[in-house]
């Protein structure tokens, strides 16, 4: 199976940090609001801010980690490891090898 770079690979930084900021952040400050451990009228204000500037604040920690994944996972794909014969602007797998 040959694995393509298409459209979707520019949502993993999004899902990453999607992830990051409703669960790590937006859940649990919710929950403790419900809970009670902190006042509903500070939770939610809190969780609407965290969840504005938390992606932005994220932004650039998200993209390396899915950089940091994709190499990982396809090593083949960094530009030291490709045969010198392979064109780097081609996106289909077979055509640039």
């Amino acid at each position: 199976m040959t694995l393509e770079r298409g459209d979707g690979y520019y949502l993993g930084p999004l899902c990453i940090n999607y992830g990051f900021v409703a669960f790590g952040f937006v859940a649990p400050v919710l929950l403790l609001g419900v809970a009670g451990w902190l006042a509903i009228q500070v939770a939610l204000p809190l969780a609407l801010l965290g969840g504005v500037l938390l992606p932005v604040l994220l932004y650039r920690t998200s993209w390396s980690l899915w950089l940091m994944l994709y190499y990982f996972f396809l090593p083949d794909e960094l530009h030291a490891n490709r045969p010198d014969t392979s064109d780097d602007l081609l996106f289909e797998e077979e055509a640039r090898r």
